[in-house]
């Protein structure tokens, strides 16, 4: 093989983590290639090295060396504990924030404008009535017709107006609205 293995391999071949199949294709390797050879034989060294080590018992006296080393350096102040200066700018930008609250122009509520609508022209003596022309392709209103009023553009829109004041009218039903 050309190729030679990736340092997972030698390791997962060393802890015996290998099916059987890619532990025989290693050791065929291993037989062919003597940097690979050499390797394995570097990292079994060190494992076995790593293997007889201990780690070292800490001194008796580490503990009381450590407390009173401790017990010297001074305690931090808490997180609350602000320094004069750093109090007296936030106490300052509390008031310039206050008082542009307190001085800022409260603003207008969101009144629409008022509807304006013409008055009617005066009536004249001797000036002819004023009468209701029917829309095209629908025929005449008798005059006594309460309806005939609707034909009159202008005033159905006055109309249309009034309806929305819900007290002026009765309650209508869809029914009577389609013969309206």
């Amino acid at each position: 093989m050309s190729d030679h293995l990736r340092e997972e391999d030698f390791i997962h071949y060393l802890d015996g983590r290998l099916n059987e199949a890619a532990r025989a294709r290693l050791d065929r390797h291993l037989a062919a290639c003597a940097d690979c050879r050499g390797r394995v034989d570097e990292l079994r060294g060190l494992m076995g090295v790593l293997g007889e080590w201990q780690a070292a018992a800490p001194s008796p006296r580490f503990d009381a060396a450590l407390r009173a080393r401790l017990a010297e350096e001074p305690a931090a102040a808490p997180w609350y504990a602000l320094r004069p200066a750093y109090a007296a700018a936030l106490v300052a930008a509390a008031a310039v924030l206050a008082l542009g609250v307190y001085l800022w122009p409260p603003t207008p509520p969101d009144v629409p404008a008022p509807v304006t609508q013409l008055p009617p022209p005066p009536l004249t003596p001797g000036a002819p009535p004023v009468v209701a022309t029917p829309r095209p392709g629908r025929p005449a209103a008798p005059a006594n017709d309460e309806l005939a009023a609707f034909n009159n553009p202008v005033l159905l829109e006055n109309y249309e107006l009034l309806e929305e004041f819900d007290v002026l009218f009765e309650p209508v039903t869809p029914e009577e609205k389609k013969s309206l």
